[in-house]
This record gives C-alpha cells, sequence and structure tokens, in this order.
C-alpha cells in the first residue's frame, strides 16, 4: 500500500514550528505578522520545490495544485492554515496543511495519473486575529463588505481584534498583496470543486483516553456570541452595606455559576463559557456599577441551540432582578451547527480501515475552515490525538505515529474520493 514519506513530513513539520517559535517551546504566527509571511514564503518555497503549481488568490489563501491531464476536471481540495493564536502549539493548522501537501507530493511521486486535479489549501487567518475564518470565508463567498471596513457588525464584535482599527487592517492586508475589494471577490466556483477534506488535531482528549487512532467528525457544533451587561449601582465599598448594594459582580457571577449547572443538567454535550468580563469602575474601594459579561454557547443541535439560547437569557433575567440589577443583551453573531457529508465521512473511515487504524465517529466542538466550506460543498474532517487534550498551547504535542498517520488517511482518502469520481 501506498505511504507518505514520513522523515520528509516530520521535518517539514519541524522546519515550519521554528517560524515564530516562542520561549517556552510554542508559535506565535498571528495571521498577517511578520512570522506569518515568513511561513508563507516558506510554504511557497515548499511547493516550488515539489515541482507543484502554486497560487495565491484574493484573500491571501495559498494553494499548492497537482493537475491532471483534464484542466476542467474537478477539483478536490484539502489543507487547513498556518497562522496560530499567540503562543499556541505546532500543531493545530500546520498538520492539516502539510498532511495534504505530502499527499500530493506522494502521488506525484508515484507517477499516478488520477482523473482529477488535487489541491492543497492554506487558508488566512483561520484563527481569527482579524476576522475569524477569514479566509475560508472569502473562499466561500459569506464576507461582507461590513465586516472587512470594520463597520457595526465588526464592532459588535465580529472584529476580535483590530490591532488599532480598520486602518491597521488594510495596512496588514497590504502587506500580504491583497485589499478589501481583492477579499469580497476571492469566492471559489464551487462547481470546480467535488469537495473539500481536513485534518486536524483533536483539541482535547477522547481520542487519547479511548485508545483510538482517528475521529471521523459528523457534525460540527453552532455558536451563539453575546454581551450581557448588568447594571447595578456604584457605592462606597466601606460605607454601603452589603444587603443594600447593587452589585453587578454578584448577579454576573451569580449568573456564571447557574448557568455552568444549567446546561451540564439539561443540555449534554452543549457547552456554554464566559471567556471575558469588564467592569465599570474598576477600583478596589467602589461597588461594581456594571459588569460586561461575553457568553458563548455551543451545541450540535439547532433545536437544543435556541433553547439553550432562550433558558440561558431567561437566567440571566432571573439573576439580574434577584440583585435589583438591571440587564441588557447585546448580540454578537452565531454559526449555526454543521453536518458533514457522510459520503467524505465513509471515504475518511474506508481510509483508516485500510490502514489498520482504529477509529470512531464523534462531533466538534470547535469551528474550523471545514464548518465554512460544508455550506458550498462536499466536507468532512478527521481527527488524531493530541497528548492531554492540550492545544492552544505552547505543551500542545502530536506523537509523530499520530502525525503520520494523519498523511496516510489523507493520502488514501484521495486516491478513494479521486476513484469513486472516475466510476461515477
Amino acid at each position: 500500500m501506498l505511504e507518505i514519506n514520513a522523515e520528509r513530513l516530520l521535518a517539514d513539520l519541524d522546519e515550519l514550528s521554528k517560524i515564530g517559535k516562542t520561549p517556552e517551546g510554542g508559535v506565535s504566527r498571528l495571521a498577517l505578522s511578520g512570522p506569518d509571511l515568513e511561513a508563507r514564503a516558506w510554504f511557497k518555497a515548499r511547493v516550488a520545490e515539489a515541482g507543484l503549481d502554486f497560487a495565491k488568490d484574493g484573500a491571501g489563501n495559498l494553494f499548492a495544485t497537482l493537475p491532471c491531464s483534464n484542466p476542467e476536471a474537478k477539483i478536490l481540495l484539502a489543507g487547513s492554515h498556518l497562522d496560530s493564536v499567540p503562543n499556541g502549539g505546532r500543531f493545530d493548522g500546520p498538520l492539516g496543511v502539510l498532511s495534504a501537501f505530502e499527499a500530493l507530493r506522494t502521488i506525484q511521486e508515484a507517477g499516478m495519473s488520477l482523473p482529477v486535479n488535487l489541491q492543497c489549501v492554506s487558508f488566512t487567518d483561520e484563527e481569527g486575529t482579524w476576522i475569524r475564518l477569514m479566509g475560508s470565508r472569502a473562499f466561500a463567498g459569506t464576507l461582507t463588505r461590513a465586516l472587512t471596513a470594520a463597520e457595526p457588525a465588526l464592532t459588535a464584535g465580529e472584529l476580535k481584534n483590530v490591532h488599532g482599527g480598520p486602518d491597521r487592517f488594510a495596512a496588514a492586508l497590504a502587506g500580504v498583496g491583497i485589499t478589501t475589494d481583492s477579499l469580497l471577490n476571492a469566492q471559489c466556483d464551487p462547481k470546480r470543486y467535488a469537495g473539500f477534506v481536513e485534518v486536524h488535531i483533536e483539541q482535547g482528549p477522547r481520542l487519547e483516553e479511548a485508545d483510538l487512532d482517528v475521529g471521523v467528525v459528523t457534525r460540527i457544533f453552532g455558536i451563539h456570541w453575546q454581551w450581557l451587561r448588568f447594571i447595578g449601582e456604584a457605592a462606597h465599598a466601606a460605607g454601603m452595606p452589603m444587603a443594600q448594594r447593587k452589585d453587578a459582580l454578584w448577579g454576573a457571577s451569580d449568573f456564571v455559576l447557574r448557568a455552568k449547572a444549567l446546561v451540564e443538567s439539561a443540555f449534554s454535550p452543549g457547552v456554554m463559557n464566559c471567556g471575558q468580563a469588564q467592569f465599570k469602575p474598576e477600583t478596589f474601594n467602589i461597588v461594581p456599577a456594571e459588569v460586561r459579561l461575553a457568553l458563548e454557547i455551543r451545541h450540535d443541535s439547532p433545536e437544543q441551540m435556541e433553547a439553550m439560547q432562550r433558558q440561558l437569557i431567561s437566567l440571566a433575567q432571573a439573576c439580574a432582578e434577584e440583585y435589583r440589577l438591571m440587564l441588557e443583551i447585546e448580540p454578537v453573531g452565531q454559526v449555526a451547527p454543521a453536518p458533514l457529508d457522510e459520503g467524505v465521512v465513509d471515504l475518511i473511515q474506508q481510509a483508516a480501515t485500510d490502514l489498520g487504524l482504529k477509529q470512531t465517529k464523534l462531533t466538534c466542538f470547535a469551528s474550523h475552515d471545514t464548518q465554512t466550506l460544508s455550506a458550498v460543498m462536499p466536507s468532512a474532517m478527521y481527527f488524531v490525538p493530541s497528548v492531554d487534550g492540550i492545544s492552544h498551547n505552547p505543551k500542545e504535542f502530536t506523537k509523530p505515529e499520530d502525525v503520520v498517520n494523519a498523511a496516510n488517511v489523507m493520502l488514501h482518502t484521495l486516491l478513494g474520493w479521486a476513484n469513486k469520481l472516475a466510476d461515477g
């Protein structure tokens, strides 16, 4: 059975991890930053060295193509992203790009003639330094001018980190040779594509705990984001009796604990998180007058997502009333749960079976480029284990044998898919 060049793949992954390396052993390659540009140049050089066709679209997405004899044939797309979170790990994203890249090199070196064009992609800003899933959303045609111009949709929370505002964003785009207009015109022609497949580290402990090699994703969780603003009354922390206070933090804190209990008891496997809190005023001796709390909820069922949303907002209102507070709700946005293509799932499973790997089906809690592309073409993804489930952390680690498994499953998924397309 054909296999990828394991030594070459591991060497590439190690070499790439040195770009943006942090003192803690992690990686900081924020999208459009200097290290990200260096990684892009590195990838372009590797594509040229392999003799594959290189291209960049209007969103800065990078492509390596192994063409077939028929330029009008369908394209099979595979990949992920090269950017990282601040001081993140070296496997999140690059594993998917380099597994797809290695699969294309292996097929090319084997002299195989396939009835499809194979394409490896690295999407821009998957991690959301500027706009979450920016490259894949541009590719799928779901970006709008409001998003790219930092208009109300962005100020409401869509743009996670503008690093100085829209002018800085425009300058960062220019640094990779793209503009707002090119970003908005980067939409692919879905008719040209047979589909998309992505491999990623799991970012959780399920596979490792079950001693499994591969987890084939069938659904990706949807997300709701909103700000909850608990409004009370500032008072002197010494002079105002405890029983008479309108302490916004007390109401917000009680909500967080009760929301945790509600989701755990009534909405498993759904999750909630409060990842940011802003206080007014912020000082030792003043009772908090206002707490602005970021609430994120995730579920793989649209019906359960809506029910969880309703009950959590009702709970927030109840907490506000109990502590004599006002509550304001500021919606930020949402992403619908994404069922992945059953045919692609079957192809991944068959590849893993042929390689003798232990596997399971599972759902994915985090957003990935696959979620974006699933709206416009047949798409699916799979996971390989991450040690202790750690990710977005310098300690993130995937064992060499799991890295190799990831690429071999990618290789045989693409080959199986090509054969299926040839058979009609």
